[in-house]
């Protein structure tokens, strides 16, 4: 029989990482399980993350016997949770059966907490990464053909994502093509970024070659968008799995300005390595299940 599974979501955000997450993870499942819509009909409570569910639910399907999966990122902001982000963690990891980190940076980062301080025993939890949707994230062209193009994309403002180090990084090769009499490169920034930075050419003084576009939200076109790209600008700090890099790389991109705090070389190991779709990420959480 297969197993009925209830995704504890109660976030009504649209866009960014946990949202593509779970509907990565649906789709990539291919009928391998049941989704429901209410934990009582659940063999399997599943809690994508921390910040998207509601705390009174989870502590009921836990006395009703139900098993607890929980899936870490990183560590939730009290700042953004209203000075709840660590005491959630805290408390749906102390009642899960299983905790499944989304990378060895987000084990040691987030696990060691867990562990340290409040005795929960990570030693044996498992590392998923996130998958890539294949049929909308791939290419059969020659990347070196695309030019010297760059390509930075967000679905927010945060400063962790460190928009200003790839600005620089593009001022400079701009300037070296200038210097040598050559084509300049070109960026194309996609997503949310600060009103004043759209208006007044996010700072760049110039001439450099710049396009916006705005949030894109369907994932044909922003195949489309990576795939005219060469590189991808990714120096964003501390994010434990990002989806970007994964998709990036699928659809032949090279990824710039890796931070080392987080999972960002880890995702550039695997996905340089071998195919990683949403289906394998499915299997790989399923069998703990």
């Amino acid at each position: 029989m297969r197993k009925h599974v209830y995704i504890a979501n109660h976030s009504k955000q649209k866009l960014g990482g946990g949202f593509t997450f779970i509907d990565n993870f649906v789709k990539g499942s291919e009928n391998k399980c049941k989704f429901v819509d209410k934990w009582q009909d659940a063999h399997v409570v599943f809690i994508p993350s921390s910040s998207m569910v509601i705390k009174e639910e989870i502590y009921e399907a836990k006395a009703a016997k139900k098993r607890i999966v929980f899936r870490v990122d990183n560590m939730p902001k009290n700042s953004r949770n209203r000075n709840t982000g660590s005491s959630r963690m805290e408390a749906y990891a102390k009642i899960a059966d299983v905790i499944i980190f989304q990378s060895e940076w987000a084990k040691s980062y987030v696990g060691s907490w867990l562990s340290i301080t409040h005795k929960i025993d990570v030693s044996k939890s498992p590392v998923v990464y996130n998958g890539v949707d294949e049929s909308y994230f791939y290419y059969k062209d020659n990347p070196s053909d695309r030019g010297d193009t760059y390509l930075f994309a967000t679905y927010n403002t945060d400063e962790n994502k460190r928009f200003s180090e790839a600005a620089y990084d593009f001022y400079k090769k701009s300037m070296s093509s200038l210097k040598r009499g050559k084509k300049r490169p070109k960026l194309t920034l996609v997503g949310n970024f600060a009103k004043e930075l759209i208006e007044y050419n996010f700072d760049f003084f110039n001439d450099e070659d710049i396009k916006y576009i705005p949030v894109v939200s369907e994932k044909s076109k922003m195949g489309d968008i990576y795939r005219q790209h060469r590189y991808l600008y990714f120096p964003a700090f501390a994010d434990a799995s990002p989806n970007t890099v994964g998709e990036a790389i699928s659809c032949g991109c090279e990824v710039l300005l890796p931070n080392e705090i987080g999972g960002t070389v880890e995702c550039i190991n695997l996905f340089k390595s071998r195919k990683y779709n949403i289906q394998n990420m499915f299997d790989d959480y399923i069998r703990w299940f």
